[in-house]
């Protein structure tokens, strides 16, 4: 724990070691400004619990999750370690039945073809080739020679056509090769006997019921589930006052006191009283907290102006072995050297462009 006389004389050491004098003077003058630091986090472990009914299609074994009377009352230890997440899936005592489905035996009559297992189906279908469009060029399909191809001779000129004689007026060459002048084939799927097989049921007229999945049995239970989930809290304190290098020198390089407090435990007493009143408030009991850790580490440094030294900062911190000292420069002659870039960047600027 550094003291007001161990910083003035790391000081006073630093400086000497650097090649300049230390007089009393500066001693007596120096203003010696204590600064608090304490970083870390807090993790709870926050439940749920709630019940939700459940449907299954077919037999379930749920011997292997615990059986609970009331959610609410229902007692289970606290997670060892409050940053792993869990869950816990229970059984409402009481709630498990198992029914015989509606359906007897698991099947049920196909929907598409009404039990029978088969059905209806076109004895024809139109002609692939022709579509039935064309399927004769005198007679379109009637059988009535309506149609005349004028200058064409009746055998002559039809090959590359690949027409053939039509069988519904008895034209040459007039066609199509495929329906031979009907415009419909026998359909390929019943091949023409007017019915084909059930699609969906293959024949036997019955499918797996949906509800039972095709077992004849259902289960429904009512389940209980408790969910623990961590939140994180971080801790960094004091959040503004300190330049990020004197932070970053703190972090790196200090001795820095530990502490992990579980549940209820005591915070140190050698924590800054500020500090301490922020961590009793942050370690207040949430709501549906079931376990709390605090980790965190802290220490004193101290911030030291030498009037005679007006452009510098001096932060004593306490070392592994002996007090450190960063040196900074002072807000005023950090605004200078500011203003000075500023300046010489605007010269540049402003050569550039008359060189241009």
């Amino acid at each position: 724990m550094l003291s007001e006389k161990g910083v003035r004389e790391a000081v006073r050491r630093h400086l000497e070691e650097g090649g300049e004098n230390w007089t009393e003077g500066h001693s007596g003058s120096a203003n010696v400004t204590w600064i608090p630091l304490l970083e870390g986090e807090i993790v709870r472990s926050i439940e749920t619990r709630e019940e939700k009914k459940h449907f299954h299609a077919g037999p379930k074994n749920l011997s292997e999750h615990p059986v609970y009377t009331s959610l609410a009352h229902h007692a289970i230890a606290p997670p060892r370690d409050p940053a792993v997440a869990s869950t816990l899936t229970l059984v409402r005592k009481g709630s498990v039945q198992q029914r015989s489905c509606d359906c007897g035996n698991g099947l049920w009559a196909c929907p598409r073809c009404s039990g029978r297992g088969d059905l209806d189906c076109a004895v024809t279908t139109s002609c692939t080739d022709c579509h039935g469009i064309d399927a004769c060029l005198r007679c379109e399909g009637t059988g009535h020679r309506g149609k005349t191809v004028p200058d064409v001779p009746e055998h002559c000129g039809r090959e590359e056509d690949n027409r053939v004689v039509c069988r519904k007026c008895g034209a040459m060459d007039a066609a199509c090769a495929v329906c031979r002048g009907r415009g419909h084939v026998t359909c390929p799927i019943c091949t023409g006997t007017g019915t084909r097989t059930c699609p969906n049921c293959g024949g036997p007229g019955t499918t797996p019921h949906t509800r039972c999945n095709g077992t004849g049995t259902t289960v429904t239970w009512v389940e209980g589930v408790i969910q623990r989930e961590p939140t994180v809290e971080k801790l960094n304190w004091p959040t503004t006052g300190l330049p990020f290098l004197a932070r970053q020198h703190a972090r790196e390089r200090s001795n820095w006191r530990k502490a992990n407090l579980v549940g209820d435990s005591p915070v140190p007493d050698d924590i800054d009283p500020d500090h301490r009143r922020l961590l009793q408030i942050r370690l207040a009991p949430k709501d549906n907290e079931v376990a709390r850790r605090a980790t965190f580490r802290y220490l004193l440094l101290a911030r030291v102006v030498i009037p005679h030294h007006r452009h510098r900062v001096y932060y004593v911190l306490p070392g592994p072995d002996s007090p450190q000292v960063l040196i900074l420069p002072s807000l005023r002659r950090t605004w200078q050297i500011a203003t000075v870039a500023i300046g010489v960047l605007a010269v540049l600027a402003l050569v550039s462009r008359l060189v241009s």
